[in-house]
């Protein structure tokens, strides 16, 4: 598969398929002759062993070693390094101060729970520490961060404080008098805090959970970095055991007898031990630094692969998982320490396969990893029913680093295991692992987003469940497994989001709103229809309690089928076809998605929202379609029953897109005496070889016409099919489609096919005049394209939708009529996914092809559609070529050059011109924008999707509708566009080819033919004085007389000839509007 170019991408050059280092240059005799090269010494042989057989090329080993360049933290910060070194006296110098019980009147802009109010001995941190990336060189250069442990003093912490959150308000207390002292000193003069800022930053999304982050006031440099201050306390200050997985520190609030019945509060106990070890695991991976060198690389790839696929929130990301750069760090120490490798010869990416490894092989759901054992341990039933991720600091197994992660690990493991399989297959992994950002609405096909929940919602908290799993956490679990289990085999994953920041920063007024959260759903295409789920057989009690409570005992209901089975099943209703998914009739997806909302969340149902698109899930193939292809073989039947003809038909195929499902309006066929609207749809023809045609190409087009005309007499007389023939076709016409047959005479077009569709160069040929190409590209090209991506979308229907889809928002930014073009986009975005999996619904199609241009290197790369998977290298290198060639005259303007196995050279699909390149790039990401605005609900309706606004043109054309629901017809909520109907259709496309015959020297023309409007942009350079023999046939004005008489264009003879070619065709009220710019 071929992936998309990025535009930013490092990779540096290197030979085409070279699996090894450049050899080193041979040495030279005294008398100058060469001599053989050196024996290679021992790390060159284990350089090139490594390149060969784990980065499968030298090319990829180069981008990884500029990839870790760019992540690597300079190893000097004078300035914060200065700034560190001032803080310390500062903290050590706080003002001590007792703090009454009554902390929320002390503290107004914190969150406290206040179970058991106790007064806080505030006093300077016993101990100040460097944790974290810091001091390792583990921290991304672009998010360059210090954490200092602030030991807490003895005298604030007592003997029972790890119980009822009681350390929780002390440490909150704590963080907000030394971020209240440290404003002041800042205020008064303090030279090195004068010009920071000093806020408080909940702590992974908590809270009740808050630090003390400094940063420098003002705009950021070019190397920002922040300090955050974090209480904790001493190791010692409570017995480890008390804060074991199955010991309770949290009382119910109605509790009563021994603390042994109570239920276990293991999350909590690990959020209260993460305080106190952080300095132990500072020096753990230290240790395994020391150990394993490449371990620090190591790091850094983790980071970058878990911030491309969205798990790690750096500031200003709004979508993210609560993984923290310690859990990688310590899952990659893990990995060095339990592989069986030489610490000194291990490679940084070596180590990054193996911890990807641990993700990818680990059983989350029954066992857990310890920290150095090689084996994961099985899972007790208590920790199967506390958390679903297990991964502990020590054998000990008391603090479980992967506590939050248990709605997450199984969507973390799953790109693992994919990354593992790219990396093991792919010959160039780069940009599918390292280089491309996985966003949520390029991937997911549907969206439950739930309302913002409570500022607690990532705060342990005992429930009535008995679990005492925070309530984002929990709430994102029972949806995973609800939806898991009621789409069934409809959905290949669900995965889950938090939307929010995990580092809400805030000074006087605490945050109001604690995160949202998203569920995402991948669905399987060819199983959404289905609108009967069957269950369990009656005789299986368990199963069947299991079904009915997913359901619910009112939906459920008991059939018996032709086999005799009886089974409990679930009905759906099956919605009427439509363009736009129905609020009233919504798909069988959709109503599943409600029902379980309903049943399992109800008290939330109400106010979550679905996403799924600007249309929604409508059929991806159309009824009339298939009635099409009906009909379609039924005439091919026909035309080979003819005996009167004197040649034998070789082939007859399809060259429309209503054929490959992708047509959103097709053409209307001539009215016939009948009066039954029936649509057009073109056919080719192609007969035998014979040396009876001639050779001279408008004789063979004679010979085509006698034999339409002898196939026209055989319809009517022995089938009795109605036909008319015209120069250069026939229509034959069925009740319900006319087929607009051509014939197809290979020798006729040699030469246009020598000089367009050979790979190799052929600029010394010259090229086929305009009406040659047409002809070619109607006969011979478009019906290969058609059959190709009909062969596709029946495997993967999603690409008919999407095709429509993207047609529908080109027209919509008035660029109608580029039909092949978005055809070969979206089959490349489905044929070559890379770095994503397959799209498997119409919207992520849309999608893809919005990023696609987007992000595609247009400047520099061809895009290459390999239709049927047969492009050799070396094709692809002349492809390669061909481009090359074709920019060497202007490098740095944008174009679209795509190119297939039919159109090596991008000759016979037309693109939009490159003066609108640029524009349509920009408007790509603008809808990119409204993706990711409609999923995080922060958009309007998706009509916002398809809006353009039209006074970035120079004159606008608004033609009348063909009838009156046309006249009324307007684009729905949901974005899809009403279109115009028959001759107006025909008018209008006719008007839009004659203001380009006659204005094109002076003006781009554009238009949405599904809307009715003409717009016309003037092109600068066409205003400047000139000469009248440049002008042509547009009218224009003489300027005052010069030794060279010079013209410019007369924008009011321009436009009253516009007026009179649209005469009869414009609204009567603001039909032509005329944009001034002043």
């Amino acid at each position: 598969m071929v992936a998309a170019s990025k535009k930013k991408r490092p990779a540096p050059v290197a030979a085409p398929g070279s699996t090894a280092e450049p050899a080193k240059p041979k040495k030279l005799h005294k008398n100058g002759g060469a001599q053989a090269a050196d024996v290679p010494e021992a790390t060159e042989v284990i350089e090139i062993a490594q390149t060969q057989s784990l980065y499968k090329s030298n090319l990829f080993r180069l981008q990884l070693e500029e990839l870790l360049r760019e992540l690597v933290p300079k190893q000097s910060h004078p300035a914060l390094e200065s700034f560190l070194r001032s803080l310390h006296p500062v903290l050590q110098s706080l003002v001590a101060r007792d703090i009454s019980a009554e902390l929320q009147s002390e503290f107004p802009n914190l969150y406290l729970h206040q179970r058991n109010p106790f007064p806080v001995p505030f006093q300077p941190p016993r101990r100040i520490d460097v944790v974290g990336s810091f001091l390792l060189g583990t921290c991304l250069r672009s998010h360059m961060s210090v954490d200092l442990a602030l030991e807490m003093p003895p005298e604030a912490l007592q003997s029972k404080d790890y119980l009822n959150f009681r350390y929780m308000d002390k440490r909150a207390a704590y963080a907000a008098e030394i971020c209240r002292q440290l404003r002041k000193s800042g205020e008064s003069g303090e030279k090195c805090l004068r010009d920071m800022d000093v806020s408080l930053e909940a702590l992974q999304g908590d809270l009740f959970r808050p630090c003390v982050i400094l940063r420098a006031a003002g705009p950021a440099g070019p190397d920002p970095w922040q300090v955050r201050l974090l209480p904790v306390h001493a190791a010692d200050a409570w017995p480890a055991l008390r804060l074991a997985p199955d010991r309770n520190a949290v009382r119910p609030h109605d509790a009563s007898g021994s603390p042994e019945n109570f239920p276990a509060t293991s999350q909590y106990n690990s959020c209260i031990l993460e305080d106190s070890r952080m300095r132990t695991h500072l020096e753990m991976i230290h240790r395994a630094v020391q150990r394993v060198p490449a371990l620090r690389d190591t790091i850094l790839l983790l980071k970058r692969w878990a911030f491309l696929r969205g798990f790690l929130q750096p500031t200003g990301e709004s979508v993210c998982i609560p993984l923290s750069g310690f859990c990688l760090s310590m899952l990659a120490a893990h990995a060095s320490q339990t592989a069986s490798i030489a610490p000194m010869q291990t490679s940084s990416f070596q180590l990054f396969k193996l911890a990807l490894g641990v993700l990818a092989s680990t059983d989350w759901q029954t066992h857990k990893v310890l920290f150095g054992k090689a084996s994961p341990a099985l899972l007790s039933t208590a920790e199967k029913k506390a958390c679903r991720a297990h991964f502990y600091d020590s054998e000990e197994g008391l603090l479980n680093i992967f506590w939050r992660l248990g709605p997450f690990i199984a969507d973390i493991k799953w790109e693992a295991q994919r990354s593992l399989s790219i990396l093991d297959s792919h010959s160039d992994p780069y940009d599918a692992v390292f280089g491309q950002r996985m966003s949520p609405e390029l991937i997911w096909d549907v969206v439950v987003r739930t309302p913002v929940l409570g500022p607690g919602s990532l705060c342990p908290e005992l429930g009535s469940s008995g679990v005492d799993t925070p309530e984002a956490l929990a709430l994102a679990s029972n949806l995973v497994e609800v939806l898991t289990s009621g789409l069934g085999d409809r959905c290949v994953r669900v995965a889950a989001r938090l939307v929010g920041s995990l580092h809400a920063r805030w000074k006087d007024d605490r945050p109001s709103n604690g995160l949202a959260l998203l569920v995402g759903v991948v669905l399987d295409a060819s199983k959404l229809d289905r609108i009967l789920d069957r269950g369990p057989a009656a005789e299986e009690s368990s199963k069947v309690s299991e079904f009915r409570s997913l359901w619910g005992p009112d939906k459920v209901e008991l059939r018996r089928f032709r086999d005799g089975s009886i089974l409990e099943c679930v009905a759906w209703t099956k919605p009427p076809r439509s363009q736009v998914e129905s609020g009233k009739s919504p798909a069988v997806v959709t109503q599943i998605l409600k029902h379980l909302l309903a049943r399992h969340a109800r008290d939330l149902s109400a106010r979550c929202s679905i996403v799924s698109g600007p249309v929604g899930f409508i059929g991806n193939l159309g009824e009339k379609e298939r009635r099409l292809w009906i009909a379609f073989e039924v005439f091919q039947t026909h035309l080979r029953q003819l005996s009167s003809l004197p040649l034998t038909i070789k082939d007859i195929n399809a060259a429309d897109t209503s054929f490959s499902y992708t047509c959103v309006s097709p053409q209307p066929a001539p009215m016939a005496t009948d009066g039954v609207a029936r649509t057009l749809h073109s056919v080719t023809m192609e007969f035998e070889s014979s040396g009876r045609w001639p050779s001279d190409p408008e004789a063979a087009r004679k010979v085509c016409l006698a034999l339409l005309l002898q196939m026209r007499q055989e319809l009517q007389t022995d089938l009795a099919i109605e036909a008319e023939v015209s120069d250069g076709f026939i229509d034959v016409r069925y009740p319900e489609f006319v087929f607009r047959v051509r014939i197809f005479h290979q020798y006729e077009m040699t030469a246009t096919a020598q000089r367009v569709t050979n790979f190799q160069d052929q600029t010394a040929i010259p090229m086929p005049s305009s009406e040659n190409l047409e002809r070619f590209r109607m006969l011979w090209w478009r019906p290969r394209v058609c059959a190709a991506l009909h062969g596709h979308v029946l495997q993967q229907p999603a690409l008919a939708g999407a095709a429509r889809l993207c047609k529908q928002w080109l027209a919509s930014q008035m660029l109608s009529g580029l039909d092949d073009f978005v055809e070969h986009l979206v089959a490349f975005a489905f044929l070559s996914p890379m770095p994503f999996e397959t799209p498997t619904s119409p919207q992520i199609g849309l999608s893809r092809f919005l990023w696609l241009l987007e992000s595609f290197d247009w400047q520099h790369e061809p895009l290459v559609v390999d239709f049927d998977g047969k492009l050799t290298e070396e094709e692809r290198l002349s492809i390669r070529q061909s481009f090359e060639r074709s920019r060497a005259g202007d490098a740095r303007a944008i174009s679209f050059r795509i190119c297939s196995r039919f159109d090596p050279h991008s000759f016979l699909l037309e693109t939009p011109p490159a003066t609108v390149s640029a524009w349509l790039i920009r408007r790509a990401r603008q809808a990119l924008a409204v993706f990711r605005k409609q999923l995080l609900g922060s958009a309007g309706p998706w009509s916002e999707l398809f809006a353009l606004d039209t006074s970035i043109f120079d004159l606008t054309l608004r033609l009348k509708r063909g009838s009156r629901e046309g006249r009324e017809a307007k684009r729905s909520g949901r974005g899809a566009p009403q279109t115009l109907v028959g001759a107006t259709r025909e008018a209008a496309l006719t008007l839009v080819d004659k203001l380009r015959m006659h204005l094109s020297p002076v003006c781009l023309v554009f238009h949405d033919i599904d809307n009715g409007l003409v717009a016309l942009k003037w092109r600068p350079g066409a205003f400047l004085p000139q000469q009248h023999a440049l002008m042509g046939a547009v009218p224009h004005t003489l300027l005052q007389a010069q030794r060279i008489p010079l013209h410019v264009p007369n924008i009011l003879c321009l436009t009253s000839m516009i007026a009179s070619l649209a005469e009869g065709m414009l609204e009567s009220d603001g039909g032509l509007v005329i944009e001034t710019v002043e």
